[in-house]
């Protein structure tokens, strides 16, 4: 009944034939190398299925967690690697792998659920750095007036609005009127792809403010406490990242190509009820994560706030990756009778 009259309010239909267990069956079954190329090469124009061959049922994707344990394994090495020979030059390279490990994995996880598979590897790589960046420049643009403090309510809302404005507008700006990127899940993968880069060079400065904050000076400094703090925030974010900034982008996102449907965007798009329902669930989740309050801390020394605002939010994107699926379902049935 509480899933049924959530996705009343929201505007989207409940789930219906999904089960988590389905989606990720194919996470720890055995590919080969030519199959993990293959799942990303998509969006060009040699490799971008017709409208027939759109699979409509819930993918199981699976390059994802491949892209997860590499990444983390890499960041493993990277700090056994200054553990091991005291090399401060590895650092660097700690905070960047460690920083979009996550982040990027969770991007690769969007790319797989793609079903109209149009959207290309070199676009959303674009996306992640171009838009990334320009999301943390007008977001400090807007900042800049505020006098805020570092934990207040205020602060957590302005936070919530303001970065959650500035990466949907930049989705929109750069892609809202690309005529090939028309289906909804495009809008949720493109979304995605800004919130990624967000996150990732987000939690790259949070690692090297930990860094600088516990160093002062001295290199016995920066090697018995910097680095360890750096590499908790680089763990403590990337436990997170799924949870946040990706989801709440690629949801904003994707509940504006719902509105707009096979048009271009135009700006009076955003006064629909059914995109502000989703936008508001975002820009809601992001301030009360931010807020200074806390429930329960759970084992993995993260607060039990963050993980039911990780279900909230992924709750509606699986709810939007579905009325994805069924307007695919629905352009292939109109082609038939069309074609009839």
């Amino acid at each position: 009944m509480l899933s049924e009259n959530f996705s009343q309010w929201i505007g989207l239909e409940a789930l219906q034939d999904f089960k988590l267990s389905t989606i990720f069956s194919e996470v720890f079954k055995r590919h080969t190398r030519d199959e993990m190329e293959d799942q990303l090469i998509m969006g060009t124009a040699r490799h971008t299925p017709s409208l027939e061959e759109i699979q409509t049922g819930w993918a199981r994707p699976w390059l994802f967690a491949r892209m997860l344990g590499v990444s983390a394994l890499l960041a493993f090495l990277l700090y056994q690697g200054y553990e091991t020979f005291d090399n401060t030059n590895l650092i660097p390279g700690l905070i960047f792998v460690g920083s979009f490990a996550v982040p990027a994995s969770g991007l690769i996880f969007f790319l797989e659920m793609n079903a109209p598979r149009n959207v290309s590897l070199f676009s959303t790589i674009g996306m992640v750095f171009i838009g990334g960046i320009a999301s943390l420049m007008v977001s400090l643009v807007l900042y800049s007036p505020l006098k805020l403090a570092d934990e207040s309510w205020f602060t957590a809302l302005a936070a919530g609005v303001i970065e959650e404005t500035a990466k949907l507008a930049i989705v929109l700006v750069f892609v809202g009127r690309v005529q090939r990127y028309s289906w909804l899940l495009n809008g949720l993968l493109l979304g995605a792809a800004v919130g990624t880069g967000f996150a990732a060079f987000e939690s790259a400065g949070y690692a090297f403010n930990a860094l600088l904050e516990n160093s002062g000076v001295q290199f016995d400094t920066f090697r018995d406490v910097g680095i360890p703090e750096c590499v908790h925030s680089i763990e403590l974010r990337g436990v997170l990242a799924p949870f946040g900034h990706i989801v709440w982008t690629a949801n904003a996102a994707a509940a504006v190509w719902m509105v707009k449907g096979r048009r271009p965007f135009a700006w009076h798009m955003l006064q629909s009820r059914a995109f502000l329902r989703i936008a508001a669930v975002s820009v809601g989740c992001h301030f009360l994560w931010d807020a200074p309050f806390r429930l329960v801390r759970l084992p993995v020394f993260i607060d039990l706030k963050y993980l039911l605002l990780g279900v909230l939010a992924w709750g509606v994107c699986f709810r939007l990756v579905q009325a994805g699926l069924r307007q695919v379902a629905g352009a292939r049935a109109d082609a038939g009778a069309e074609g009839k």
